[in-house]
């Protein structure tokens, strides 16, 4: 199965690149194919995550490092699956790639751990003084 990104320009969708053109080469006149609509992530949102992620710890003293607090984020926002064993449930966290969440799956899921931040991790943190500071993080890295 073959994978490209696309744009779309008045009423048809073209290939965003050679790597594209490549694929649709491929296809035969008159082919059909099946299309699943996927916007890709943003990166500069994923960037965004974890500068709050690493706001979050440094204003924090319960957890200890960035991947600690990525798993408890996760299953606290119910980012997980859960295995049933002998000995109970086990919640799984499950991963936020850019494979495994597209964009608005993703924006859900930060909207989520924005909610949680701001109710249960710093409790009173109003999420515009969040996202002001998580801002001017992000001018450090991408300006």
């Amino acid at each position: 199965m073959a994978s490209f990104v696309a744009v779309k320009k008045l009423k048809a969708l073209y290939p965003a690149d050679e790597a594209g053109e490549a694929v649709l080469r491929t296809l035969g006149q008159g082919e059909l194919v099946e299309i699943t609509l996927r916007r890709p992530r943003n990166v500069r949102f994923h960037a965004k995550f974890f500068s709050m992620l690493s706001i979050i710890l440094q204003n924090q003293d319960y957890y200890k490092s960035i991947d600690d607090l990525l798993d408890v984020t996760k299953l606290a926002v119910g980012h997980c699956r859960t295995i049933r064993t002998k000995q109970g449930d086990v919640k799984i966290p499950m991963s936020i790639s850019f494979a495994a969440l597209d964009d608005a799956g993703f924006q859900a899921f930060y909207d989520r751990v924005v909610v949680w931040v701001c109710a249960e991790v710093i409790p009173g943190l109003k999420r515009g003084d969040l996202d002001d500071a998580v801002e001017a993080e992000l001018l450090r890295f991408w300006d």
